[in-house]
Formats: C-alpha cells, sequence, structure tokens
C-alpha cells in the first residue's frame, strides 16, 4: 500500500511537530509514505531530519490513501485514490454554521484525537466516518525522562526548589486561560504552605523579554484586583524558548501539572505529564478527558460559554471560532479544591498520590507510534 501524507511539517510550531509524528507513526504501518508541505504560518524550521527529506523526495504511480492534515477549510475533498482521510484539532464545540461541514462530508473519513472533537462534529451535522484517534508521542524520549533522576537544572532558588511545586506550560492566549490558574493558586494556598507555581509561557509574536514583561504585568494587576494584601513571591515565569529536551527537564523537575483551557483537543504537554506522573488538573469537557481521568490525574468541573474571541488567530481568518460556538469555562472552586487536593495528599497520603502517578505512567505505551500507527492505517 501507498500512502500520501500533506500536511505543515515543515513548520516550527506545534502544527509541524504533530504532523512529523503523524507521519512516524504512519511509516510504521505504511513503509510506502510520501509527504508534501503546506504552509499554515511563516515560522519554518530551519532543517528538517533525513527522515523526512527522504520520505518528501519518494514519489509513486499511485496512491491508496491520502492523509490530509490542516484545517477543514484546507482540505481537498476530491481525490483518485480509495481513501482520502482529513486529519484535525478542535478546540470548540458547534462549528455547524461552518461551510467547512461541506468538506468535511466529502471527505472518506475523518480522524480526530478525542471523544469531544467527535461529539461535537456529529452535532454540527458532519456525517462523513469519523474516528478517534489518540495524537502520537515519542515514547522514547519520555521513557528516558521517566528513567533520569529528578532535575535542577532549572536552578530554582533554594525555597522553591523545596517546595511542592505545580506547573503549567502554555502560550499567553486567550484559550489557554493561563491567569485562572495564577489566581487559584493564590486563593487555594496560605502564606505558610511549601507550594510554588512554575509557569512556562511565550506569546506569538512577542520576543522572550516582551512576554515576561506583559505577563508579569497581567499577574500584578490581577493580585490588585484580588486585593487580599501582599504575599510571598511563590510565582517562577519562564519566558525562554526552550527545546523539547528543556521542557522535559521542567515535567521532571515539578510536581503537579495543571492545565485550564477553555477549550481543548489532545493537548501533548498535558499527555507528557501524565506518562511522567505529574497528575494533571484539567478541564473537564475536553479532549483530555479521553486519558485523563480523576484515577490518574483530576477534572476541573465547567460551565459552557460562548466562544468570545479577544484576539485573531489563524482560524479567524475562516468561518470558525465566533459566538456560534461554544467552550467550557473552568470553575475556579474546582480548581482550587484539587490544587489543595493534590497538596494535602503530598503532605499526608503519600502512597495513594503514588498510585495515581503510577496509573499515568503505565499509559505512555498506548501513544507510541506503533500503536497510533496501526489505529490510522486500519
Amino acid at each position: 500500500m501507498n500512502a500520501l501524507f500533506i500536511g505543515p511539517y515543515r513548520q516550527n510550531d506545534e502544527w509541524g511537530l504533530a504532523s512529523r509524528r503523524y507521519i512516524k507513526a504512519i511509516a510504521t504501518a505504511v513503509p510506502n509514505i510520501s509527504i508534501r508541505p503546506i504552509y499554515l504560518s511563516s515560522n519554518i524550521l530551519p532543517e528538517l531530519d533525513d527522515e523526512f527529506i527522504k520520505y518528501e523526495h519518494t514519489h509513486y504511480d499511485h496512491y491508496d490513501i491520502v492523509y490530509q492534515k490542516a484545517l477543514p477549510h484546507c482540505f481537498v475533498p476530491q481525490t483518485m485514490t480509495k481513501r482520502n482521510v482529513g486529519i484535525f484539532a478542535w478546540h470548540t464545540n458547534n462549528i455547524s454554521r461552518s461551510n467547512s461541514i461541506y468538506t468535511l462530508n466529502h471527505m472518506s473519513e475523518i480522524c480526530v484525537s478525542s471523544n469531544q472533537e467527535a461529539r461535537s462534529l456529529k452535532l454540527s451535522g458532519v456525517t462523513a466516518p469519523i474516528r478517534i484517534i489518540s495524537q502520537p508521542l515519542d515514547v522514547a524520549d519520555i521513557r528516558l525522562s521517566q528513567e533520569a533522576p529528578a532535575s535542577t537544572a532549572f536552578g530554582f532558588d533554594p525555597m522553591i526548589e523545596r517546595s511542592f511545586k505545580f506547573y503549567t506550560i502554555v502560550d499567553y492566549v486567550q484559550s489557554h486561560n493561563l491567569l485562572d490558574i495564577v489566581l487559584a493558586f493564590n486563593l487555594a494556598f496560605r502564606d505558610i504552605d511549601n507550594v510554588s507555581l512554575i509557569i512556562h509561557a511565550q506569546k506569538p509574536g512577542l520576543s522572550s523579554t516582551e512576554c515576561h514583561k506583559k505577563i508579569s504585568e497581567d499577574i500584578q494587576h490581577l493580585k490588585q484586583k484580588m486585593n487580599i494584601g501582599p504575599r510571598p513571591k511563590k510565582e517562577v515565569l519562564i519566558t525562554q524558548n526552550l527545546p523539547d529536551n528543556g521542557l522535559m527537564l521542567m515535567h521532571k523537575a515539578c510536581d503537579c501539572y495543571v492545565s485550564t483551557p477553555l477549550g481543548s483537543s489532545f493537548c501533548r504537554r498535558t499527555a507528557e505529564a501524565l506518562c511522567l506522573g505529574k497528575t494533571p488538573i484539567v478541564t473537564d469537557h475536553t479532549g483530555m478527558t479521553d486519558y485523563i481521568n480523576n484515577e490518574n490525574g483530576f477534572l476541573i468541573k465547567s460551565q459552557k460559554t460562548p466562544v468570545l474571541v479577544s484576539e485573531k488567530t489563524l482560524s479567524n481568518e475562516f468561518d470558525i471560532y465566533n459566538a456560534n460556538e461554544y467552550w467550557y469555562q473552568p470553575n475556579i472552586y474546582s480548581l482550587i479544591e484539587h490544587m489543595q487536593n493534590v497538596y494535602t495528599m503530598y503532605r499526608k497520603n503519600k502512597d495513594k498520590l503514588i498510585q495515581k502517578r503510577q496509573l499515568g505512567i503505565n499509559m505512555l505505551d498506548t501513544f507510541s507510534y506503533e500503536n497510533i500507527g496501526k489505529k490510522i492505517c486500519n
């Protein structure tokens, strides 16, 4: 069988990384694979690995299956192949008024990474077959991190180093909802509690210095609005661009991952945290609940709310991400409760915390290239 993959694998961003990992997964099941790039941004990878260069230079007389990884509006619905598969991630609900429904219904099948996305598409009027297939992870890298000792590579000051470290890795954009984490952290704990919050955040279009200034100012403004007096500084803000191995070190150096998006598909960083035993606290009604539950992590209650966009993204160029759609606002008190619970567990019931962590670690092989490749090529 010959396969053609079309996607933004040359981009130096999450779109590009997800595409490269899908290619690796597909190649484990279909060695005869050829790839062609599309570009959804100008952020291009400086250098492409030889493996992908080889696939780019490979041509076949015919293709039995075509995989298109893009936004639905970019899909080509008719191709001269037996199977024409659209792969994409969706963070909101109800796209029934989008013109993309027509395109989706003329694909052979659709692949999304969560039940939440599949339900949303069906309710929006998508009648094409929908398959739920998780995004792949680099299991070998995560396993190396599992076996490595806890890292002190970040050089936290001694007070932070000795604390129980909540942490998050986000883009500083509306949908990632960082300030809710900061608010909950400051309300959940007293000055004497030995906790800290480590934030890795970047904002598209801003330098590291500009990003640090912007987020620091917004956090300070939030604390002023809280009006609860001065607090010891227990947040650490990191805005430098860290490579994947640097972010793996961050996972290892911290204790409990927190992710509070208004909408989310798979969320690679959360899955990595789970497999490293970091008992993620995440918003319910998101794609993350396909692999996180209250046994291996903590689910934040949330409330349905219209999508009111406060900043422009690529998706705004199309007829999506508007108030006809909805996502879920995390309940701040549910988040506070979970942060307090995991810290109490750490102090008073470490056996239970270790058990929760192990359930997450045991999930790792679920996301391997081989397992995802079998599913997506079946």
